[in-house]
């Protein structure tokens, strides 16, 4: 396995709130990590903005009002007055309706009640409001403060709504240039958060020594047993069935081909457990190790609702990966022009795998996708 890169979580840390109750789980998540970057070293603000970049910098952002939603509300405000009723109530029912049903309205008072929910006074951190798309402005704020991970709260619409029009956090998951906390929460009372079990899994990509090295940055935040899961893809039924089917058996073939693959299972769990011996403040961590086969997805949701995991870590690919056909590259241009001299940019990249968007989808404990900083 690769040398591990070291650090992947780094601050300043970016939390994304709405508001709602998957927010307000993220914000809970992030305290134990930021104060984690408080009491050690020093870090150097990196932000270009100003002389100083504070530890946690809590945004939310207010939907812009359009002028034909201006005029809906008037009418309705017009029509409310005719009959009698307050139009202080409808204001306020107007703002809490363009949030998502959350109660929470975008304000500088409301934001500082909530974050001091979980952070004292004296923290290092700021409030920003911004007015905009969720997703884009989320990210353009990453951007602005080379923020080394960014906290949201999973809610998605549900069913075919989600499928078509995405999510925020999905959104933010595929193009955030930095490791990505997805907290998500289905119900109003919210679980005790804790990073005491983590489910870390492992392959044999290079992404996936970012994982482990998160890990190991987070055993000090209360990190006390770590799951290695290793899932292996099945071999083709072709193999499987061979045996029985074809005139001159290759048993010994198939044997041979799962005895490959279960050696190097083992050796890249070994090799991920020696790099977590290996880390500081392990005295007291208990690592366990399992190996299936299978969908990973699936199995992945499955393992963590059994084991009751707090949280899954997986290494993500900083590389952008077309969602054009890859008959795309080698298909020759109808038209070829003498003043174009570079390729025509992809119309739309994505950074989340199959397993990433699933686990991310229908885990039941938040997901942490590691990526590295470094430019792509």
């Amino acid at each position: 396995m690769p040398q591990i890169i070291s650090p992947v979580l780094s601050p300043p840390l970016l939390l994304a709130t709405d508001g709602s109750s998957s927010a307000h789980l993220a914000q809970r998540l992030v305290r134990p990590i930021a104060e984690l970057f408080q009491t050690q070293a020093e870090w150097k603000p990196r932000s270009p903005i100003g002389n100083a970049s504070p530890l946690l910098t809590v945004l939310t952002v207010q939907p812009r009002v359009s002028n034909r939603s201006r005029f809906s509300k008037q009418i309705t405000h017009a029509h409310l007055q005719k009959q009698g009723d307050s139009p202080t109530a409808t204001l306020e029912s107007d703002a809490i309706s363009t949030n998502g049903s959350t109660g929470f309205i975008p304000s500088l008072e409301n934001l500082t009640a909530l974050v001091e929910m979980d952070f004292s006074a004296d923290f290092p951190m700021s409030l920003e409001i911004r007015q905009g798309r969720p997703a884009p402005e989320i990210l353009n704020c990453a951007r602005t403060l080379q923020a080394g991970l960014i906290a949201v709260g999973h809610r998605g619409g549900g069913g075919m709504r989600e499928l078509l029009l995405g999510s925020v956090s999905t959104a933010i998951a595929r193009y955030a240039p930095c490791s990505v906390l997805v907290a998500r929460s289905a119900a109003e009372a919210l679980p005790k958060p804790s990073l005491s079990h983590v489910l870390l899994v492992v392959d044999s990509s290079p992404a996936t020594r970012q994982a482990i090295a998160a890990t190991c940055q987070l055993i000090p935040a209360g990190i006390r047993q770590i799951t290695l899961l290793h899932v292996q893809a099945p071999l083709n039924a072709n193999y499987l069935i061979g045996p029985f089917v074809s005139p001159t058996p290759s048993w010994q073939l198939n044997q041979s081909l799962q005895t490959v693959q279960k050696e190097q299972g083992e050796r890249i769990l070994q090799q991920a457990r020696a790099n977590l011996d290996n880390a500081k403040d392990n005295a007291n961590l208990e690592i366990h190790t399992r190996m299936q086969t299978g969908d990973p997805g699936p199995l992945i949701c499955q393992v963590a609702q059994e084991q009751e995991i707090n949280l899954v870590i997986l290494g993500s690919d900083l590389t952008r990966r077309s969602l054009l056909s890859p008959l795309h590259a080698i298909r020759s241009p109808r038209r070829e022009s003498k003043e174009q001299t570079n390729p025509p940019p992809v119309l739309r990249n994505t950074r989340l795998s199959i397993t990433e968007d699933y686990v991310i989808h229908y885990a039941p404990c938040p997901v942490l996708l590691c990526r590295t900083t470094q430019p792509s």
